[in-house]
């Protein structure tokens, strides 16, 4: 009787260890299995806040090309020649014309009525994209051109041509300014930068490079 007693207990004494190990495995099961669904949780939240950005983003995306469609008009239009290397626009009627007076930046009476109506033109265009495309907003550049001498060639970053090129862009700003065309009510930044004998998608006909050219950059509000 005392071995089987002895055997009794021993047994007991087993079952209880097993019974205490598998409760702490039990435990230490539960507490894997609740920091997984955390961290399950977490990168759901994550790939829920990733997906939704990829849409945002997407839907912008889809703007852009939707606008790119709306541009025709401008690019259609027999008022201004279209570079599409550098999505700029000129006035095909004043391009290679030296409508300032020589060594100035005032306008020669002859274009300025010509000067007036590109930007008139320039204002209804973004008119309609401002009524056309919510949540846009617009940056408008004005970029004073120069043309070199191909008889006595200037070296292209002379300080006074970029000035130069500049003022001149400027003038053609105030000059839609004083006629009431104000482009910034249509939440439009306008940028006045002059490039002088520099800048990108010169014409190869040195002449050609007196003028001015526009460039509109549409940004999509997040």
């Amino acid at each position: 009787m005392k071995k089987n007693n002895i055997f009794w207990i021993g047994y007991s004494d087993l079952m209880t260890s097993m019974f205490f190990i598998m409760l702490v495995l039990f435990v230490v099961a539960i507490g894997y299995l609740l920091v997984k669904n955390q961290e399950n949780s977490e990168l759901i939240g994550e790939l829920t806040v990733r997906e939704q950005g990829l849409i945002q983003e997407t839907e912008r995306l889809q703007k852009l090309l939707n606008l790119e469609e709306q541009f025709k008009p401008l690019i259609n239009d027999s008022s201004f020649y279209y570079l599409p290397d550098c999505k700029k626009f000129i006035v095909k009627d004043l391009m290679g014309i030296e409508i300032f007076d020589p060594n100035q930046v005032k306008i020669k009476r002859e274009y300025i009525q010509r000067t007036i109506t590109v930007g008139k033109k320039i204002d209804r265009f973004l008119g309609d994209l401002s009524r056309t495309n919510k949540g846009f907003s617009y940056l408008l550049v004005i970029e004073g051109n120069m043309a070199n001498d191909y008889r006595h060639s200037k070296h292209p970053d002379r300080p006074d041509f970029y000035i130069r090129s500049y003022s001149r862009a400027l003038a053609v700003y105030n000059l839609w300014r004083s006629e009431g065309i104000n482009f910034r009510k249509y939440d439009v930044e306008v940028m006045i930068c002059g490039s002088g004998l520099n800048g990108l998608c010169r014409d190869p006909v040195e002449e050609n490079n007196k003028r001015f050219s526009i460039q509109i950059i549409p940004k999509v509000s997040k």
